[in-house]
């Protein structure tokens, strides 16, 4: 049986309609599926940015699934990410913005004053007029641009850092015309793309200024569990004084606002810790599959190739989907590629995140070496023919650890293999990528 969002459908259009001020009953990743089918600028506040970060992410699956616009994240920390986001909240177009009540009452600036600087190739500009004006939105001088927020002069050529770009753009002039734009590598020092114009931003912010609320000021304000907000931030109400709100909640409220009815998956003997193995978790998911529609989002393609396996060792099928097809199958149950923080129940439905079926993933470390006695205990723990997770690759049998040569260099690795007789060799200073694997 296809996905049915019709619920979804016509829940958003009540909120469209200003008929309804909360919805409850929000369970999983529901709240984040709603917001991607409201079609008007909305401001959707969480209590925190990990809440903002963990709902923004929900939501972008669900655009995709949707295919409709996907909402914009602005977080507190100083990104690229967070620039190239400033610019899409001044840019004046339509929007739908995710922050942490924190971030939103950060001061910025007015609404026609985002300071860029904008340059074509071919513009006749002063080039003291161009690192003047570098100088006073908060670049620095330095000999050579390694790090956003930096620029250098040499000559006819002026190396600036944007903070909202990946890469620092070089600008060569012939006498005061722009001759050519290009964005280059810092280690290579060559170029990675030529460019006809671009738009820089400013290197810092402003110490005072308006926030987002005086920003967006005919924006929907969408509370996302309104009573953790109030918690945080008890002074917000005077805030939303003649602003349009609509509240989120996941609580079960009677009589506040429209009630969705939605439920989490406990209780069907699905997640982990309702189950004795994840051979336990494929039969259930097959005897549901005869009257329910069951969709199961991992996180890469690995991942989903790995689960699919474990059906076909059941003489089953589930097939991986793209997002386009999703909606539209009668197969049940389906296996797609993404990311949502939790599963939920509606109607004969049942989405389920790769939490659910897996557990909670380790927060991996991202540093290029592991503490030495760090690795001797992790390396101590494994045994040859024990099942290992590996963040990317997923789940394969530890069959021991050698020395081989890869790319030119000797090391000694652990080796993976996975079902079909694929194997992986992880050298020894990224065991933090693997963990053993409990199915229980």
């Amino acid at each position: 049986m296809p996905l049915n969002l019709d619920l979804f459908y016509r829940t958003a259009e009540k909120i469209e309609k200003k008929d309804a001020g909360a919805v409850t009953s929000l369970a999983g990743s529901s709240g984040p599926l709603l917001f991607s089918l409201l079609k008007h600028s909305c401001l959707l506040l969480t209590a925190s940015d990990e809440r903002a970060m963990k709902f923004h992410s929900d939501a972008l699956f669900w655009s995709r699934i949707l295919a409709v616009e996907p909402p914009v994240l602005v977080s507190a920390t100083e990104s690229r990410e967070r620039m190239r986001n400033l610019k899409d909240l001044y840019s004046g177009s339509f929007g739908k913005f995710i922050v942490s009540a924190d971030t939103a009452l950060m001061p910025l600036w007015p609404r026609t004053d985002f300071p860029v600087l904008s340059l074509t190739r071919g513009l006749t500009i002063d080039r003291d007029f161009i690192t003047g004006d570098l100088m006073e939105k908060g670049y620095g001088m330095a000999s050579v641009v390694a790090a956003p927020g930096e620029m250098s002069v040499r000559g006819g050529i002026i190396d600036v850092f944007s903070p909202d770009m990946e890469y620092p753009v070089r600008i060569e002039f012939f006498g005061d015309e722009i001759e050519s734009l290009r964005f280059f590598d810092v280690g290579t020092q060559l170029s990675v793309e030529e460019l006809h114009d671009l738009q820089i931003c400013p290197a810092i912010e402003p110490g005072e200024g308006v926030n987002m609320f005086e920003l967006l000021s005919e924006s929907t304000v969408v509370l996302n569990e309104p009573d953790d907000i109030e918690r945080q931030y008890s002074s917000i109400e005077d805030l939303l004084i003649s602003r349009r709100t609509v509240s989120f909640t996941s609580l079960p409220i009677e009589g506040e606002g429209i009630d969705i009815g939605l439920k989490g998956l406990s209780g069907f003997g699905l997640l982990r810790e309702e189950r004795s193995s994840l051979e336990d978790f494929i039969t259930k998911v097959l005897h549901m599959s005869h009257d329910h529609s069951l969709v199961m989002v991992c996180s890469s393609e690995s991942q989903a190739k790995r689960l699919q396996e474990l059906f076909y060792e059941q003489d089953s099928v589930a097939s991986i989907l793209s997002y386009n097809d999703i909606l539209r199958t009668r197969f049940s149950p389906v296996i797609t590629v993404g990311e949502i923080s939790r599963g939920f129940v509606h109607g004969r439905t049942l989405i389920l995140a790769e939490s659910d079926i897996f557990g909670e993933r380790r927060k991996f470390r991202t540093s290029r070496k592991s503490n030495v006695s760090d690795l001797i205990s992790s390396i101590e723990d494994f045994r040859e023919g024990d099942l290992l997770v590996h963040i990317e690759h997923g789940i394969g049998r530890f069959t021991g650890i050698k020395k081989e040569r890869i790319e030119g260099v000797e090391d000694d690795f652990i080796t993976i293999e996975y079902q079909g007789g694929d194997k992986l060799s992880v050298p020894l200073e990224r065991i933090n990528y693997v963990q053993k694997y409990n199915a229980s």
